[in-house]
């Protein structure tokens, strides 16, 4: 592992770069600095772990994706901007290789039951006409380009919600909020979709409905 080759530094100079700010040590990190981005993997391995775990509920995995998060970090260091947080740019590394393990440990939901549940639209479960296919296909790209355009929050919820089929209690946990934090990104997130693609043609004629309370049997954490 890229964390691992780094050879041992002098107490001093260690001791000099722990002091540094997040931003700095990455921009040295993207100059081929190892040691920095040691520091850096040394300092933020705790909490992409458990953001992977909230996720994946297993240590092992967890650790898998932390492993890789800090991979594709190095990997793709030019492509992190000084203007941009440092941590904001890592943990959704983190996130996406959180979820890209859910998801292939579990079935993919069918472009149907996704712009179902989004659009509060009856589909008929039998295997769709030609024509229903292309439309159905349509549609499903129309949800992805709008929800693309959602502010990050928004768009993390609405994906974990309705694509991933996640729990508010357990969104909650992945993005390190309340419960009703959750649902008021939910709720703001259904009615921009719902502005968005208002001269939609393939929007059903009633709209969205609104993003469903989570059960009163799960509890914010405090």
């Amino acid at each position: 592992m890229l964390m691992r080759q780094a050879q041992s530094p002098t107490p001093r100079s260690l001791l000099d770069l722990r002091a540094e700010a997040d931003e700095l040590l990455f921009q040295a990190a993207q100059g081929g600095d190892q040691l920095a981005f040691r520091v850096l993997v040394e300092r933020h391995i705790g909490l992409v772990r458990r953001l992977a775990m909230n996720v994946l509920r297993d240590e092992l995995e967890a650790e898998d994706a932390a492993q890789e998060t800090f991979v594709a970090a190095w990997r793709n260091r030019a492509g992190w901007r000084p203007e941009a947080k440092f941590t904001t740019w890592l943990y959704r590394i983190a996130m996406n290789k959180a979820i890209d393990g859910y998801r292939s440990r579990r079935p993919a939901p069918q472009p149907q039951e996704t712009i179902a549940r989004l659009l509060d639209r009856d589909l008929c479960a039998a295997a769709p006409t030609q024509q229903e296919g292309v439309e159905r296909q349509e549609l499903s790209g129309t949800l992805r380009r709008a929800l693309a355009r959602l502010p990050a929050t928004q768009q993390r919820a609405m994906e974990l919600f309705y694509y991933e089929d996640m729990e508010v209690a357990r969104i909650a946990e992945v993005m390190l909020t309340s419960e009703q934090s959750v649902r008021a990104l939910l709720k703001r997130g259904r009615q921009a979709l719902k502005l968005r693609l208002r001269n939609d043609k393939s929007l059903p004629a009633h709209g969205p409905r609104d993003v469903p309370a989570a059960p009163r049997a799960i509890r914010s954490r405090p």
